[in-house]
Order: structure tokens, then sequence, then C-alpha cells
């Protein structure tokens, strides 16, 4: 085979080239301290450590977020404690106030810090954590907790009217009934005698129609209460006149509790109750729950979520058959201890006792979940210091390594620019020269 003139000079340059290169890409390496600065420096590495740098990044995002779950979850705990603490003094007020060695000059006294307290647990309820409320589930921009109304107009049914006619023809709307008062209770009140105030007879049930009272008169303001069921919530069914104003007392001073109500024309009372009507009262507590019951969950893992608040419902509201409703509780025991019975103070201990138990359950369950956060924490701690170990095995340079192939790669570079000074021929004006 011919070689010529212009072949070995393209050898020779391709052989410079070559060696510079790998010069070049050493001194790369040194200057830099990594061994990869180009996918071409090793493809497959170069595939690995990219998958490793994402799987770091995922997890320090993981870590941040437990971070701030943790945070959020030590403001919680902070909030629980203080109820706690609250109920806690509640507990003691009561104990001291159930027995006979009180008076009513110091329970007027603790049923004014009992007000306090009810008012510094709501507080507690709504907290925020920046402009984030702590117990309001995924609704975390509402209160969690919000009070209502002491009036709501009652439902009238008049399906268990018996004669089909006047359930035709009847007006509900005379009857302008209203509630007042707060309760869970589901109260029913049963027209069993039809007949005006004063005439027409009723009976109670606060548990939607499955017990009843005994039969009791009907008048324009009635103590909605089942003497053989729950306790008295102090609910009043009250009937307005036609100008609005509601009350026991009618037009002309007339009072179906004094003796006076025999020379009375009842006719001209106007409004006729008649048998199998209801007035329906739909349960309204003092303090009710406007967050949501789905509650903010924190990602430890890919597919794995954690739920990271407790909600006002479950903690303060009795979520549940056996939850016990904190606010209803305190302020029936303030009620009792302003009308001085100290008998109803000690029947609602064990409540009370309930409802601390309530507390310190979703106490222990924020503890278990910090404890669970702690636990992920140092998890991926250890994951992400054993995937930087595993990019540095990949990415990073061998010094020493680095340092005799710099040395090798010079001597080629020499030997290759000293070769080709040889191989290539002196030219025409070098030789005429």
């Amino acid at each position: 085979m011919r070689v010529t003139e212009v072949t070995k000079r393209d050898h020779v340059v391709d052989n410079i080239q070559r060696s510079s290169g790998k010069l070049q890409d050493i001194q790369i390496q040194m200057a830099s301290g990594r061994r990869l600065n180009k996918t071409s420096d090793d493809p497959i590495g170069a595939a690995r450590s990219q998958d490793i740098v994402t799987t770091i990044s995922s997890q320090q995002q993981l870590l941040r977020n437990i971070d701030e779950n943790i945070g959020w979850l030590q403001r919680t705990e902070q909030e629980i404690a203080n109820i706690n603490e609250v109920l806690g003094q509640v507990r003691t007020l009561a104990l001291s106030q159930a027995g006979s060695d009180s008076n009513q000059d110091t329970r007027q006294m603790v049923a004014r810090e009992l007000s306090a307290a009810r008012k510094s647990i709501f507080d507690s309820g709504n907290a925020r954590e920046g402009k984030l409320y702590l117990f309001s589930g995924i609704k975390s921009l509402t209160p969690a907790l919000k009070k209502n109304g002491v009036f709501q107009p009652a439902k009238v049914e008049k399906s268990g009217v018996a004669q089909k006619d006047i359930r035709e023809l009847l007006d509900v709307k005379q009857f302008r009934a209203q509630f007042e008062g707060f309760s869970t209770n589901e109260y029913r009140i049963k027209v069993t005698k039809g007949g005006v105030w004063g005439q027409a007879r009723i009976i109670i049930s606060d548990d939607a129609g499955r017990t009843w009272s005994k039969e009791q008169v009907l008048r324009p303001l009635t103590h909605v209460f089942n003497a053989d069921g729950k306790y008295n919530d102090q609910v009043l069914l009250k009937f307005s006149d036609e100008d609005g104003r509601l009350g026991n007392v009618l037009p002309k001073q007339f009072d179906f509790n004094s003796e006076e109500s025999a020379e009375f024309d009842l006719d001209s009372l106007g409004i006729i109750f008649p048998q199998g009507i209801e007035f329906v009262y739909q349960p309204n507590p003092e303090v009710s729950y406007s967050g949501s019951i789905h509650k903010k969950e924190a990602l430890i893992s890919n597919g794995q979520a954690l739920p990271v608040n407790i909600t006002a419902q479950e903690l303060l509201l009795g979520a549940g058959e056996d939850g016990i409703d904190t606010f209803s509780l305190l302020a029936t025991m303030e009620r009792a201890l302003l009308e001085n019975d100290g008998i109803a103070i000690a029947k609602r201990l064990g409540e009370l006792d309930l409802a601390l138990n309530q507390v310190l359950k979703q106490q222990a369950d924020v503890g278990n979940i910090i404890r669970e956060l702690y636990a992920t924490q140092a998890k991926l701690e250890n994951q992400q210091f054993e995937k930087e170990r595993q990019l540095s095995d990949i990415q990073d340079l061998d010094i020493a390594e680095a340092t005799v192939n710099l040395k090798v790669a010079e001597a080629n570079n020499k030997l290759s620019l000293t070769t080709g000074a040889r191989l290539i021929q002196p030219t025409l004006s070098d030789f005429l020269r």
C-alpha cells in the first residue's frame, strides 16, 4: 500500500488531536474535581447519576414537607395541651362546687370562671399557624368552630293530624312557633288533645319520638323537657301573637298560670292546635364545626401519606356516638352553677372526665404522629446519605488516579508531537533553505 505524505500528515494530526483531547479532558476533570462533566465521559454512569439526582431531589422535598409538618403538629400539641389544662382546672372547680359546703356566692364566681374557660377553649379550637387554622381539616383557611344563633323557627309537621280536610286547609304559618336555646337533642312536641292555648295538651320527646313525656298543657311559652329522658337543656318553644311578641303573657295581660284563666274568653285567642300536629326542633348546639371531616395529609414516601392534623370535631365536639360536646357540657355546668344546683354539677362530672379523655386521646395521637414523622425523617436522611455516596462514587474524581493519568497524558501528548515532527519530511522550502 502506498503511503503518501498527505496520509502521514493526517495520521500525525489525528494522533496529536487525540492525545491533546485526552490531556484536556483530564485537566478539566482535575479543575472541576468531577469525573463526569459531560455524558460522553461515561454514558451509563451519567444515566445512573441522573436517576440518583432525581431520587435525592425527591427525598429533599419529602424532608422539607416532614419538617414543616412537624412544626405544624408541635403547634397543634401546644393548643391541645392548653385545652387539657383548662379542662383540668374546670374539673377541679366543679369538684369544689359539687358538695354541700359550697354556696350560691361561690358558685356564682365559679360560673364566671367557666364562662372564661369556654371562651379560652373556643379560641384554642380556632387557633392558627400563620394563616392556616389548625383544627379545620383540609379547609385550613376556614375557622374550625362557629357559634350558632339561639333562635330557630320550629318545623311544623301536620301529617299526623287525624282529619284529612283539616290537614289540607291548615296554615302552619299562623302558629309563628319558634325555639330558643341550644341543644343537640332531637326534640318533638306533639299535640295529643286539640284546642287553643290552655286547652290543648302536648307530650314531649327528646330522642326524635322514641320516648315521650307525660301529658301537659300547651302554653305560649313551653319548657321543652322530658322529665323521664335526658338532662334539661333549657330549650323553650315560644308562640308569638299577631304583633310578633313572644312570651307567656298575651294581650290584655292574660296569663295561663294565673287563676283568672277561667274567666278569659278562650275563643278570642283565635289559634287552634289540631290533634296530631307536631313542632320539631332541629339540633342546634351552641358551637358547631365548620371545617372539613377530611384531614390534611403529609406525603412521607411515594404513594404513602400520613394524616397530620386533628379536627375540632373529634377534639371538642365528640364525633361518634360516645363523643362529648365539650361546649354544651360546660354551658350546662355553668347554668347549674348559676342556679345553685350542686346535684346537677355532680351528675356532670362523669361526662367531664370523658371530655378530658377525649382530649387526651387526641393529644396522644398527635404525639404518635410526630414520633412517626421523626422516624421517617431519620430513615430518609440515611437513604439520602447513601444516595449521595453512590453519586460521589460515579461522579467524583479520584485525585491520585487522575494525577497519574495526567502525567501519562502529558507524556503521550509530548510523544505525539515529537513523533509527528520526525515523520513529516522537510518541505521543498526547507530543502531550498
